[in-house]
């Protein structure tokens, strides 16, 4: 436009003949020429660009050599939206002083999160005298010089334009987001669910001045639940945030930030961006909950607090590590952090980063940990060390590390949650309520607190203690969908506990909300059939699975819970094992469905089904906890139809599982003993052992295809002692200790005495190797089942 302007003007056009928004002609004297202008307005209201085409010029030359007029190519008008100053959010005024006339913000101007509260563009330019009378419309063209900005930043409108942007950080769904505003930065809490674990994620922000930049560094991450290492998450929810700034590591900086709002909200106005090289921060700060930053030109920039120049040199310091960590490259990260704090020795913010490292990467806990005691200085870790103290044993200094935490933790929200974890980690239950009390006292809004102090309540048999924390949880809930599910959790976990009665009572509260969910229908099923109503109760879980069947909803623990009525209750095992049967293995419910099955079939003299569903159960059993009682249940029923082998199965899987139960360990032991064969008596003259064959070296693709041929041999006649002798040479030499174990058992089983004495010193010795194999890889569960099965294995 005002390029526009220039050029009229040099041919003699009026200035006010230009007409904004559309295509427009200018009548340019001496000669009768038009030349035709077009605007266009391009992007959003806040970042428009004016742009015009000038047709003519050849032909303005020409016409001027001739002397005769030419008519302008015709051209259609260009419609566009006109600035409408007077309904734009950003007011503008004439400010007049001592030093000159200057434009300034009529009133507060939102910008994102923020409001600019104060912006003076002072017009150098213009001396005295000065017309006004057309006010800030005659001088808006007019460029200026930035002279004073000041924006303030609410921190409960923060979190919620924040809230979107860090969706998916630190879980999948949506997240809620708390701000605590301080001096010079602010905590930032990221609360968010993943299943039913609630996650958090709170790290520091200091704001550090430097001259026309705005440096914003992170530091002190620190969480709980978390899935990756708290330092990447939080630069991750840094970088959503800030996404306009520059990261340097963890710095992240905004560049000449003062001129670069005033050229966001200025040209909204008509006005041209003015100059602001030598703005800079002057004063920041904090009130009521809102962070107040001002600029000003011609000063010195404000000198940060102690704690932001601890932050930001510790970030110039480890830029390089932080790099690696923002990409995912955490092993080069910790090694990074490891050379710097050779450097810098215990230094805690680098010594925090490489624990968090460890932490998730598994099997370091120890050392982690004392790379933490080690550092100087206050850190907060959040439930980092209390993590990584449980992980190795030490639950005791778990939970004094945790409740220390928790004492010294500023978020509320982590507060609590660190609390809540020494509860769960505590055996006496008077601690835990305590604790649970605390926690509560943080955090009294986060109402999963107040369902687990309300499930220890229950637990400890404080009933109405217990009922009031379920009634303040359903105060809590808004609309009829929460209290539905307010009052259906609370039917469940009294239902859990054994109370049936409380329990219906419940459930029909919450179906007053929703008559038709499956899932209270079956609560009240299961309930009711507790309490002594087992047709009633019987007759409402099938309903229900009739309902989340239709619904294409999963139903596989209202089968189970029908399955024990049918069973115990009304003493249908066949119903009960047809229901049964209809759980799918890959269900949450299949280890206590195929467990009861076996349990049914057992009752009904079924032995081979009553095998195969124990089977079924070992295969599915995996490191879940919730198999060892039925995996003890089948080792019992084996042993008492005879089937030693497979009781020794079913305890081996018990043992993977908890291979510190020293009753599992004993019973394995037992069987063991029981299983092998009798010790054959000792000889007058033992005869030498045999000396092994001698077998040609060959080379590894040849040694396989001897393996394949002698294995073939053998299995045509097991019972040759030189092809079994050659076999275990070539899988010696290929170091394929499994295969030569299952050879050696299984010749074991039918070898005479002097076959067997030569065989077992061979067996024992594979067992020590895999034992040793298993050791080094950390399988110590795994390790011990060969321990004693080479123990069992005597000559």
């Amino acid at each position: 436009m005002l390029v526009g302007c220039e050029a009229a003007r040099e041919r003699g056009a009026r200035a006010e003949d230009i007409v904004d928004g559309e295509a427009f002609s200018l009548r340019l004297a001496p000669y009768d020429i038009q030349h035709v202008f077009v605007l266009y307005w391009k992007g959003a209201r806040t970042s428009r660009e004016l742009s015009w085409t000038l047709f003519g010029d050849a032909v303005y030359d020409r016409a001027v050599r001739e002397k005769r007029p030419i008519e302008a190519p015709e051209l259609r008008p260009v419609q566009a939206p006109p600035i409408d100053r007077d309904a734009s959010a950003i007011g503008l005024r004439l400010a007049i002083g001592r030093e000159g006339l200057g434009i300034e913000l009529a009133r507060p101007a939102p910008l994102a999160c923020a409001d600019v509260i104060e912006l003076v563009v002072r017009l150098p330019h213009v001396r005295f005298p000065f017309d006004v009378t057309g006010g800030v419309a005659k001088f808006r063209h007019r460029r200026g010089e930035l002279e004073r900005l000041a924006i303030e930043i609410d921190a409960r409108r923060a979190a919620r334009w924040a809230e979107p942007k860090v969706r998916g950080v630190i879980a999948a769904g949506p997240c809620s987001v708390t701000i605590a505003p301080r001096s010079a930065g602010a905590t930032i809490t990221i609360l968010a669910r993943e299943a039913d674990e609630l996650r958090v994620l709170v790290f520091d922000v200091e704001l550090v001045p430097s001259q026309a930049d705005v440096v914003l560094v992170v530091h002190a991450s620190r969480g709980i639940a978390l899935a990756a290492p708290a330092s990447l998450l939080a630069l991750r929810a840094a970088s959503a945030l800030l996404g306009g700034a520059t990261r340097e590591g963890s710095r992240f900086v905004v560049a000449r930030a003062a001129e670069r709002i005033a050229r966001t909200l200025l040209p909204e106005a008509g006005m041209r961006a003015p100059e602001g090289d030598d703005v800079v921060v002057n004063a920041s700060g904090e009130s009521d909950g809102t962070i107040f930053i001002a600029f000003r030109s011609g000063v010195s920039a404000a000198s940060p607090i102690a704690e932001a120049a601890r932050a930001n040199e510790a970030a110039l310091l480890a830029r390089e590590a932080d790099d690696a960590c923002f990409s995912g490259a955490l092993e080069r990260a910790r090694q990074l952090d490891l050379a710097l704090l050779e450097r810098a020795p215990r230094h805690p913010e680098i010594a925090r980063r490489i624990a968090e490292i460890d932490a998730h990467v598994g099997g370091r806990a120890d050392a982690a940990a004392a790379t933490l005691r080690d550092a100087e200085g206050d850190m907060r870790l959040g439930s980092l060390l209390g993590d990584l103290l449980d992980t190795a044993g030490d639950r005791r200094s778990a939970i004094a590390t945790l409740l220390r935490e928790a004492e010294r933790e500023p978020a509320p929200l982590l507060a609590g949650l660190l609390f809540a974890r020494a509860a769960r980690l505590a055996e006496n239950t008077a601690d835990a309520l305590a604790w649970l009390d605390l926690a509560i006292a943080r955090a009294p809004r986060l109402a999963e607190l107040r369902w687990d102090r309300a499930q220890r309540r229950l637990a400890a048999g404080r009933l109405s203690d217990a009922r009031a924390d379920f009634q303040e949880l359903e105060a809590l809930a808004s609309g009829p969908r929460e209290r539905h599910e307010v009052l259906k959790r609370a039917g469940d976990i009294h239902r859990a506990a054994g109370l049936g009665k409380e329990a219906a009572i419940l459930y029909e509260r919450a179906l007053l909300y929703r008559p038709d969910d499956p899932a209270a229908i079956a609560g009240l099923g299961a309930a009711i059939a507790a309490e002594g109503r087992a047709p009633r109760g019987a007759a409402l879980l099938a309903h229900a699975i009739g309902l989340s069947t239709a619904a294409h909803a999963p139903s596989s623990w209202m089968v189970l819970e029908l399955a024990r009525v049918l069973g115990d209750r009304l003493n249908d095992r066949p119903a009960a094992i047809a229901r049964l049967r209809d759980v799918p293995d890959e269900a949450p419910e299949a280890i206590a469905a195929r467990g009861l099955e076996g349990q049914y079939r057992a009752d009904l003299g079924d032995a081979a089904g009553a095998a195969l569903a124990y089977a079924r159960l070992r295969a599915r059993a995996g490191r879940e906890a919730s198999a060892l009682p039925w995996l003890a249940q089948a080792a019992t029923f084996e042993e008492g139809r005879g089937d030693l082998a497979a009781a020794q199965q079913h305890l081996a899987v018990a043992i993977a599982i908890a291979p510190n139960d020293t009753t599992l360990g004993e019973r394995y032991r037992a069987v063991s003993e029981r299983l092998a064969p009798p010790i054959a008596p000792p000889m007058a003259e033992p005869a030498a052992p045999a000396p092994p064959p001698v077998v040609e070296e060959l080379d590894e693709a040849e040694t396989e295809a001897r393996v394949e041929a002698l294995t073939r041999a053998l299995q045509a006649d097991p019972t040759n002692d030189a092809v079994t002798d050659e076999l275990v040479v070539h899988l010696t030499r290929l170091g394929r200790s499994m295969d030569l174990l299952a050879l050696l058992s299984a010749r074991l089983e039918d070898a005479p005495p002097e076959r067997r004495a030569s065989l077992l010193p061979k067996h024992r010795e594979v067992l020590a190797r895999l034992e040793e194999e298993a050791r080094a890889a950390g399988r110590d569960g795994e390790a011990d089942l060969f321990k004693m099965a080479r123990e069992a294995a005597t000559d």
